[in-house]
């Protein structure tokens, strides 16, 4: 492995630890206010006003301007996409999260991650290009399937299980969303202007939601935690590494990578200070485990397996003003 691929595992894993520290603090805070729709208003503000704060402080945006205009490269609708699909992965994973866990949110987060993982690397819908299976990286979604069993392990029960479903759409999406994200950088080549392109795509939908549940149920705002705004900072922080690592060792890899770190850190924050009643499981501490070995068994297919080079008809090629895009 190279000196770029490794450091781009390293800081995979040290985002997986985040979103893990992000989970629980969203989640805290939505038990605090009794409302999921105000913790993921919070989570996105606060991470549009940090990623905003970088982009003006560092010239971002003439950078950007620049960038396209010397490409010369057209941009896709779709990629504007990310915001939304950020605001619905969110929310979905803060309203369920009281009644989950940090861990067992991780673990069906997981799962989904892997479904929408290999869809984007297998028809080239990152900017990391098509990237073949192969049986080192086919090992690591078993693997990887085999972390989510053995973690839900007491875990799901009742109510519970009936979110897990929700839980795993959310995860696919997630992966979508980390190419989406990525072509932003590709194309304007400042990770700062990606993150506030898209908390600021996502404010829209979640001031909507935000009004919507302040006009029908009785909020107490005084009641959020102080804290409760580094949930959102930390995800912007995650959004730009996810998008810089995933040119480098593709969605499936930086899926796979958040997973192992999103578990040894919700293993910490549920000995700690657990978000549910359950708390820390043996379950949980031998999926960490079984992640880990799934990154690295995955790691190595990315290394043997290089990205199939793009043609000019490939979903992910950078469009030029001389092609008819949708």
């Amino acid at each position: 492995m190279n000196n770029g691929a490794a450091a781009a595992t390293a800081a995979a894993l040290a985002a997986g630890v985040g979103v893990s520290l992000q989970t629980s603090i969203n989640g805290h805070a939505s038990v605090a206010v009794d409302s999921p729709v105000v913790a993921t208003a919070v989570n996105h503000g606060s991470a549009l006003a940090l990623a905003l704060l970088v982009a003006l402080a560092t010239g971002a945006f003439p950078r950007a301007a620049r960038t396209i205009r010397a490409r010369r490269a057209q941009v896709r609708w779709w990629w504007f996409l990310g915001g939304l699909m950020g605001f619905v992965a969110v929310l979905a994973i803060i309203t369920v999260t009281p009644a989950m866990g940090v861990v067992a949110v991780g673990v069906a987060v997981t799962l989904g991650q892997l479904a929408g993982s290999v869809a984007a690397d297998s028809f080239g819908i990152g900017p990391g290009g098509r990237r073949p299976m192969g049986a080192l990286r086919s090992a690591g979604i078993a693997v990887a399937v085999l972390a989510v069993i053995v973690g839900s392990i007491g875990r799901f029960e009742g109510a519970s299980a009936l979110a897990v479903p929700v839980v795993v759409v959310a995860g696919a999406i997630i992966a979508i969303q980390q190419a989406a994200n990525g072509w932003i950088v590709v194309v304007t080549g400042e990770p700062a202007v990606m993150s506030v392109i898209n908390f600021a795509v996502s404010g829209f939908f979640v001031g909507s939601a935000l009004l919507v549940a302040l006009a029908t149920q009785p909020i107490d705002l005084a009641a959020l935690p102080p804290w409760a705004p580094l949930g959102g900072a930390i995800g912007a922080v995650i959004g730009v590494v996810s998008a810089v690592a995933v040119r480098i060792i593709g969605v499936l890899s930086l899926m796979l990578c958040i997973a192992a770190g999103q578990a040894m850190g919700s293993i910490a924050l549920d000995l700690v200070v657990p978000v549910d009643r359950v708390g820390l499981t043996a379950g949980a501490v031998v999926g960490a485990v079984l992640a880990v070995a799934a990154v690295a068994l995955a790691g190595l297919g990315a290394v043997r397996g290089r990205a199939r080079p793009r043609a000019s008809g490939d979903a992910g090629a950078v469009p030029q003003p001389t092609t008819n895009e949708p």
